[in-house]
């Protein structure tokens, strides 16, 4: 059985169209900047959460995550198929990372398709590729993490090479997929200098081969999930771009060939 650890009805922002966006537990990333701190271990878990009431800390228990039937999720994603149908929008597997229960997705993946819902996986392409090949022949649209283009930047932000990650972005370009990248502005890591070249150099040499590319701007909305969780958040002085900077970005980047787009 598949473990998530939310679901997401009407999203707007995982995808073309009206989406229900399903969020897999485990990670074997630990990006710095990680808004779901919830995420990173696979199995359901329990924690004592801190929580603000009233100038006062209130401990709550709470359980992370769920294991769930995969004929009761495809009842649940399916009963907004009309809306799917309506908008141009479908079902989108997010994180965590689901390629890492890739046995759940596929069968998940499978099943929807035959209903007629259009599919997307929203991956950091931190899997073997046999195992993203296989998810790719049962996908309608990748969403695709390009985080930093540095290897030794990548481990150092996000625990792991991306070696396989960036092979594994050519291998899918060259099956013809569906892709859309995506990469997280976070300041002062992959915002400037050298490492805005590097990205920009990857899109550009890659110039036709897909048709989005969206930045999404560092918030700091997730600092309170940490604190509540009682784990440690290393960013905390970290500040959001400013629009201004997101524009400018965003025009650095049209040079790749395809449309830039700030958020989802």
């Amino acid at each position: 059985m598949p473990v998530i650890f939310d679901i997401k009805r009407f999203a707007l922002h995982d995808g073309p169209g009206i989406r229900t966006t399903v969020f897999f537990k485990g990670c074997p990333l630990r990006c710095a900047w990680c808004h779901n701190p919830e995420s990173h271990t696979s199995d359901p878990e329990e924690f004592e959460e801190i929580r603000l009431i009233d100038g006062k800390e209130i401990s709550m228990s709470r359980i992370f995550g769920r294991s769930v039937k995969e004929e009761d999720l495809l009842r649940e994603i399916l009963s907004d198929k009309v809306f799917f149908d309506e908008s141009g929008g479908g079902v989108t597997f997010s994180g965590g990372e689901p390629l890492l229960q890739y046995r759940d997705l596929i069968s998940l993946l499978k099943k929807l398709g035959s209903e007629g819902v259009h599919r997307a996986v929203d991956t950091s392409g931190y899997a073997s590729p046999s195992v993203l090949e296989e998810v790719a022949r049962h996908t309608d649209l990748f969403l695709y993490d390009i985080k930093l283009i540095d290897k030794d930047l990548h481990e150092k932000y996000t625990g792991v090479s991306n070696l396989q990650i960036l092979a594994n972005a050519d291998r899918l370009l060259e099956k013809g997929s569906n892709v859309i990248f995506r990469v997280p502005v976070i300041p002062g890591i992959n915002d400037k200098d050298m490492e805005t070249e590097n990205l920009q150099e990857f899109f550009r040499e890659r110039k036709g081969t897909f048709r989005e590319l969206h930045l999404l701007p560092y918030h700091r909305i997730a600092q309170g999930k940490y604190r509540r969780m009682e784990k440690e958040y290393t960013l905390e002085k970290l500040q959001e771009p400013s629009d201004r900077w997101m524009q400018e970005l965003k025009k650095k980047f049209e040079s790749c060939g395809a449309e830039v787009i700030i958020g989802g």
